[in-house]
């Protein structure tokens, strides 16, 4: 291995060690994963005992990766990374802050050329055994745990989760305030060792895991102890063997626990892994669940290390609430420096109220919140949240460890200079002219090709990242934007740990990002259940510049129109086609094969509304927005379809007693917007859907879909609020309980403005008041009315 071939230290080691018969089998240090007072003491410890080598808890089998540690360009936090080389992908990740104590422990064994090595399961082993059990396997575990779980006494039942168990009966909010308490403040010689060891050796007294997770331990002890009797067998002094690992595992790393033999090693299930270095984050470390590593706030257990490594952790307090302080001046909420020394002075006071020698971080946000947040912890709490979390994003040196995917995808972020944008904060992506937005068009006035198309460039890369599901980009692009423009898009951006697992996970796709995207959308084309689907894709391809793709799209959405008879599907293929023929001079795309297809689909959209529009409530709304789909579609290109066609289909289903309601409503408010409805006909259809007559819940669903579009044109139509009027008035408790979501939906559209021109209306008709009227109708309703009338209409949402 290579951390071995670098190892002057060997010539401490004397052949022919035997380990011990008796006790601990090497000077083993237990601790809390990302304890930053952990990682100072594991340095002095270190420097105390001069080891020849230091085994660490880790898989075993990236051993060879530790090098990479001790390389300059090297900036934690970082992660090590191995996942499976076959879908559906596994990962497993150990990762690494300055503060942790195995970061320290092996950039102290590097700098002194001592070995260095991990000594747990390897991640190939980790990794076979999560893969999913057989259905029947899961049932019989779940028996199983369910019986163990019979036979517990009150006390283990009570303490399933013994860090917050102990936390509650010490009386600390939660387990990290008690940790931090008793823990992180503590610089007294050997006082963090000794004091881990023996809650590592009371918690195992508890035996709180179930029994799957028991098991995976104990295998994982024996593969410890193995690794360091093979590491003592080499030569090394017992006494010269430094062991970090997690407290838990700490006691019994004794000879008198067995070791996994040779052929226990050998029948190990292990799976083709690839490991890699990748950055990692404060927040994500922050953030990761389930790592029982303390790691709430980085960027504060950060700030305890550096304040140790000083000489003292006193500065602690005054340094964060300084920071908090510095955050709120700078959203322009002035605090002076007095209410921060009030704030330090009252986290201390605090602390001395448990006769602990130094606040935690939970004594430090009360101070805040009260002293600087004025009482009011929603004040501060955000700013809390930035100087507790931190913003730190870790770095690798170029290449090392990545896969191909990898390297394409920093190629590309650096030719199209998105390097700014890997950060570990939500942004906008600046365009070439410095704007919030991308333009596609060419920049006429740029020095070189990838200039002129940079932006453009841009918008085929990150579509491409969006298509493999990786989080780095979001099209933030309005619907408005999208309707007056083709060439303007909107991308906020957000580089996280999460983003480059996402990455890597592609890797099974292809080397680069192009040949992931196309297998992606490949593999999406096969599985597309409806032509709307493969539409879809096929704008996604186009969108990505993946031309082979898109013909397969295509070739897919011609196939599928033939036979598929879901009208929604129908209308939403040709909306996403008509798009791509808009594309035409941004995306330079060859539109001739478009055409026809959208015309295919537009006819077969209009053959098909008549039947979908005889739909039950539920669907109705769905077919509304399909008609509206084509409608766009009609408007878009209305020399190259048949809109007139569309318009008797519109005329027909409007008048059609068997049709939807809400979707007759829509048919009449787009033939409206075409303006191809003439005044006495409208009437009609008014006065025959909206009557005292007609079912509260068909009425309803009519207005409801008239007023979906071009609702100015209805404010000033009289007899269509006098049958409104009459409609409502006419109603019992019962009809207007059917018909009230339906009118809530389509009264809570209406703007302000409108709703003023409403209560003129309505005065007029009425006779009353406007200024009533209106009062009335901006008056918002109370949580308590709100409730009143929730209990009296029963199991109806209003809350839409």
């Amino acid at each position: 291995m290579a951390a071995r071939k670098a190892n002057p230290g060997a010539k401490a080691v004397v052949p022919g060690k035997t380990p011990p018969t008796t006790g601990p089998l090497a000077r083993i240090f237990g601790v809390r994963h990302l304890s930053p007072m952990g990682a100072w003491h594991v340095e002095r410890f270190l420097d105390e005992v001069d080891p020849t080598a230091v085994l660490v808890e880790g898989p075993s089998d990236a051993t060879d990766e530790i090098a990479h540690l001790l390389d300059k360009r090297t900036t934690p936090p970082v992660a090590l990374l191995a996942f499976t080389q076959e879908r559906p992908v596994r990962s497993v990740l150990f990762p690494l802050a300055a503060y942790s104590p195995e970061w320290v422990a092996l950039r102290w064994a590097l700098q002194k050329k001592r070995v260095a090595r991990f000594i747990d399961l390897a991640a190939s082993v980790y990794l076979a055994r999560s893969e999913p059990a057989p259905e029947h396997a899961h049932e019989d575990e779940d028996e199983s745990e369910e019986a163990d779980e019979k036979q517990e006494t009150d006390t283990q039942r009570y303490l399933g989760d013994p860090y917050e168990a102990i936390a509650e009966l010490s009386g600390d909010p939660d387990h990290d305030t008690w940790w931090e308490r008793h823990f992180e403040h503590s610089m007294s010689p050997d006082s963090y060792r000794l004091s881990i060891f023996e809650l590592g050796r009371e918690l195992r007294a508890l035996e709180y895991e179930s029994p799957r997770r028991r098991e995976e331990t104990l295998l994982r002890e024996a593969f410890m102890r193995r690794r360091i009797r093979d590491t003592i067998a080499e030569g090394h002094d017992p006494d010269r063997i430094v062991v970090i690992c997690g407290a838990y595992h700490a006691p019994v790393l004794v000879a008198e626990e067995p070791a996994m033999t040779d052929e226990e090693i050998e029948k190990l299930q292990t799976v083709p892994v690839t490991r890699t270095l990748m950055p990692y984050s404060f927040f994500r470390l922050s953030s990761q669940s389930g790592y029982g590593a303390g790691n709430k706030a980085p960027g504060y257990f950060q700030a305890l290390y550096e304040e140790a490594q000083a000489g003292s952790t006193a500065r602690l307090g005054t340094r964060f609430l300084a920071e908090v302080a510095g955050k709120l001046r700078k959203a322009g909420m002035v605090r002076s420096s007095a209410e921060v020394i009030e704030a330090v002075r009252l986290a201390e006071g605090m602390a001395s109220l448990r006769d602990a020698h130094a606040p935690t971080l939970r004594d430090l946000e009360d101070a805040a919140a009260t002293c600087l947040g004025q009482g009011e912890p929603l004040n501060v709490a955000r700013f809390i949240h930035d100087v507790a979390v931190g913003d730190a994003l870790g770095k690798v040196p170029p290449g090392v460890l990545r896969t191909s995917i990898q390297d394409d995808f920093y190629r590309w972020v650096k030719d199209l200079r998105l390097e700014e944008y890997l950060k570990d904060k939500e942004q906008i992506i600046k365009g070439s002219t410095s704007k919030d937005w991308l333009d596609l068009r060419q920049d006429r006035f740029a020095k070189s090709e990838d200039a002129a198309y940079r932006d453009r460039n841009r918008s085929i890369f990150l579509h491409r990242l969006t298509v493999l599901g990786i989080g780095f980009a979001a099209n933030r692009t309005s619907e408005e934007d999208r309707a007056q423009s083709t060439y303007k898009e909107v991308w906020g951006a957000r580089w996280t740990p999460d983003c480059e697992i996402q990455l890597v996970e592609n890797a099974l796709r292809g080397d680069t990002i192009e040949i992931a995207a196309a297998r992606s959308i490949g593999e999406a084309l096969e599985a597309a259940a409806n032509v709307h689907a493969a539409a879809n894709l096929a704008r996604r391809s186009v969108e990505c510049d993946l031309s082979d793709a898109t013909a397969a799209a295509l070739a897919r959405v011609s196939t599928l129109a033939v036979d598929d008879g879901d009208f929604v599907a129908v209308a939403g293929a040709a909306l996403e086609l008509s798009h791509l023929v808009a594309y035409k001079d941004v995306r330079k795309i060859d539109v001739a094969p478009l055409e026809p297809l959208v015309a295919q689909l537009f006819l077969r959209g209009a053959l098909l509304a008549p039947e979908a529009s005889r739909c039950n409530e539920e669907a109705s709304r769905n077919v509304g927005v399909a008609l509206g789909h084509l409608h766009r579609v009609g408007h878009m290109f209305p020399d190259k379809l048949d809109v007139d066609r569309f318009a008797s289909v519109l005329d027909a289903i409007a008048d059609d007693d068997v049709a939807s309601a809400h979707v007759a409503g829509v048919a009449s408010a787009i033939l409206l917007e075409r303006g191809i409805l003439k005044d006495d006909v409208l009437d009609r259809r008014i006065s025959r859907r909206i009557c005292p007559g007609v079912s509260p819940s068909e009425g309803a669903g009519f207005f409801e879909g008239l007023a979906t579009r071009n609702r100015y044109a209805l404010l000033s139509r009289r007899s269509l609020w006098a049958a409104m009027s009459t409609f409502v008035e006419a109603m019992d408790h019962d009809d207007f309980r059917r018909a009230v979501v339906a009118l809530r939906r389509a009264f809570g559209s209406f703007e302000t403005s409108e709703a003023r021109k409403i209560a003129a209306l309505l005065a007029e008709l009425w006779g009353g008041s406007e200024k009533e009227i209106l009062r009335a109708i901006e008056t918002k309703v109370d949580d308590a009315e709100l409730a009143a009338l929730q209990d009296d209409l029963g199991d109806l949402d209003l809350d839409l």
